[in-house]
């Protein structure tokens, strides 16, 4: 006797993450009873069925178990029977019904449909295992090959094929069951997520906007479209997906966040700020909220605001990371590299048991940048040993550990770091660089430049292998070997402003000035808020004494990006100098030179403003620090000069 399958809406079979659907079959009774307990067992089955739809479901379980047992050859009743018990919620019942279906009829699909449908419900649970979808898979695969498509099964089965990475047979299954009508908005977001698992990350997308284009999109369809677009970079369509998405659901802080991220990275901070302060306003204690508003303040330059955003996150998370993180990020955009290290090195401690480890690795990059600014190699090196110790494998840290043991003047520990970690990592450019750093610290040039031509050889479509060897030339003063190197670079690379700037620098060092002008414009059409060609061309100016209206503009622009830049500042001080404003000179040049005590040209600016004051002893303070400091970029012998001659003054 054959048992018929039916066609019926069921409840939900396991907590929310399976519904339990019957799967559809034409219904077929007995040709005929060859025993009368095969005909009072088909008779139970029918009045169980009756039963159900009364909502009698202890009866109708009665009814499908005296089914079982008059006909013991049968599958179909216990198979029914374990559907009745997923809808019922009763997971373990199912499921032992299921199998005894299957121990009678092998190929049951009801049977393996209650089967898979449990397993996949097993598996999306905290503790699922990878027994669980293996079980899954195979059970709603035999479950399939029903006349019309079982959707839940399908769908199910597909869902489980990404898990398992059987992305050909999930493609397969989803370009056929994305043609079905009722199937297309889920199958098409599956589909697409099947593409990106094979690599196709083209066809993900198309699929997603055709979804998108021909139905009325799902809150679901425009989430995930938004987050195609993100990896595009296509901050503009990820943006206008998230709005859509948010439309449907006002109330997904996590959409809205996605959306305020594309807004920021699509230079729109603005925009980006209006939808955290909706968030905000929603959920207060929204702490990730917290967090990208910090972030976005600070790319508007509004570091109060940024700052008052991530004492507020800290507050809300007194043992977290993230919120000192952020504030680190504050002080150094304000360049108060002493508050940063006072706000990271407490925290790194409990920091260092983290996992994973990149907030940990990103806080310890931070903490010895700023030791670094405050030149203090010792602490920047006590900080990457510490990071090297913890990621013994992290080129990146090796290279930071082997610069602060040059800059530390341990060349011998830098030398011997240099060689494990190029024996590690033989194609790092970095490590490179620094190792012919370190041979032109130690007087052998051509060693160094050896290193540097040998890896432009093998690196000549890398910008920066073109750069390394042309700031080697200058740095040592050879300077025209430094613009052939540049001149051809920016030949090969015409698009690479950061190879323009360099060779605008270094023809100003040859006292090529009008070619270092079109050099720093040229830069400026491509990019015109460029910061440091916009400071470097102002401040060319400015020493030179030309154009000081125009040179107080440009650097005007590069302190709206860069507020708290010493050098920037110095600058702006300087221009202001040249153009007899001492009121508004001083307060740039101070600030620059609190903030750049061993930065001889900035404090010897200082000094000549000071001067200028009437103030000998403060300039005379001022040049002391100048002839203390790192002494580039100035004439010792005559800033003695000017201290004689102020001395003189303040003994009149």
């Amino acid at each position: 006797m054959c048992y018929a399958a039916r066609v019926v809406s069921l409840a939900v079979a396991f907590p929310v993450l399976v519904t339990v659907i019957a799967g559809p079959a034409a219904a077929q009774a007995p040709a005929e009873s060859d025993s009368p307990a095969r005909a009072e067992a088909y008779s139970r089955f029918m009045l169980g069925r009756h039963l159900e739809g009364l909502d009698d479901t202890e009866g109708a379980i009665q009814a499908f178990r005296e089914a079982a047992r008059l006909d013991p050859a049968a599958g179909e009743p216990l198979a029914e029977l374990a559907a009745l018990y997923a809808r019922a919620g009763r997971a373990e019942d199912a499921v032992e019904a299921a199998e005894q279906a299957l121990a009678r009829e092998p190929d049951n699909r009801s049977a393996h449909r209650v089967l898979g449908l449990a397993y996949a419900a097993a598996a999306s649970l905290r503790e699922g295992t990878r027994e669980d979808v293996d079980r899954a898979v195979a059970h709603l695969e035999q479950a399939r090959g029903s006349v019309v498509p079982d959707l839940q099964v399908e769908l199910t089965l597909a869902r489980f094929y990404l898990r398992a990475t059987a992305t050909d047979e999930a493609i397969e299954l989803l370009e056929d069951l994305s043609k079905d009508q009722l199937a297309y908005a889920l199958a098409s977001v599956l589909l697409a997520e099947a593409y990106q698992q094979a690599g196709r990350h083209d066809d993900a997308l198309s699929t997603l906007e055709e979804a998108v284009g021909s139905t009325r999109p799902t809150f679901r369809m425009l989430a995930r479209l938004g987050e195609l677009y993100e990896q595009a970079r296509r901050w503009r369509d990820a943006a206008e997906a998230y709005r859509g998405a948010v439309a449907l659901n006002p109330r997904s802080a996590g959409v809205r966040r996605r959306l305020a991220a594309a807004l920021l990275e699509g230079n729109e901070p603005v925009s980006a700020r209006d939808v955290l302060g909706g968030i905000l306003e929603m959920r207060p204690r929204d702490t990730a909220s917290y967090h990208m508003l910090a972030e976005v303040e600070i790319a508007l330059t509004n570091f109060d605001a940024a700052e008052s955003a991530a004492r507020r996150l800290i507050e809300l998370e007194p043992d977290g990371l993230r919120g000192p993180y952020v504030l680190s990020q504050v002080f150094e955009r304000r360049h108060e590299y002493q508050r940063v290290v006072e706000t990271l090195a407490p925290v790194l401690e409990p920091a260092r048991t983290m996992r994973p480890q990149r907030l940990l690795a990103e806080m310890l990059d931070q903490l010895g940048r700023a030791y670094q600014w405050l030149e203090d190699p010792a602490g920047a090196t006590r900080v990457y040993e510490d990071a090297v110790s913890l990621m013994p494998t992290s080129p990146g840290f090796q290279a930071r550990l082997a610069q602060a043991y040059v800059d530390g003047d341990r060349h011998d520990d830098a030398s011997r770091l240099l060689a494990r970690a190029r024996d590690a990592s033989p194609r790092n450019l970095t490590l490179a660089i620094i190792e012919a750093d370190l041979h032109g610290r130690r007087g052998d040039l051509e060693r160094g430049e050896d290193l540097l031509v040998d890896l432009l050889a093998e690196n000549r479509d890398v910008p920066r292998a073109h750069l390394a060897l042309a700031s080697f030339y200058s740095e040592h003063d050879r300077l025209r070997e430094a613009v052939l190197v540049l001149e051809s670079a920016q030949q090969q690379f015409p698009a690479e402003t950061s190879i323009l700037f360099l060779l605008g620098a270094v023809l100003e060092q040859s006292d090529r000035f009008a070619d270092a002008e079109r050099a720093f414009r040229r830069v400026l059409d491509r990019d015109p808020e460029h910061a440091q060609a916009l400071n470097y061309l102002g401040y060319m100016l400015a020493d030179r004494g030309e154009r000081l209206d125009e040179s107080v503009a440009l650097i005007a622009r590069a302190i709206e990006r860069d507020p708290h830049n010493g050098s920037y500042l110095d600058s702006l001080g300087w221009a202001y100098f040249k153009l007899d404003r001492l009121d508004l000179a001083e307060p740039p040049l101070r600030a620059a030179g609190d903030q750049l005590q061993r930065n001889s040209v900035v404090q010897d600016h200082l000094g000549d403003l000071l001067h200028r004051l009437e103030r000998y002893d403060e300039a005379i303070a001022a040049w002391r620090r100048a002839l203390d400091g790192d002494g580039e970029e100035i004439d010792p012998a005559a800033i003695e000069r000017k201290i004689r001659d102020a001395q003189r003054r303040l003994d009149r």
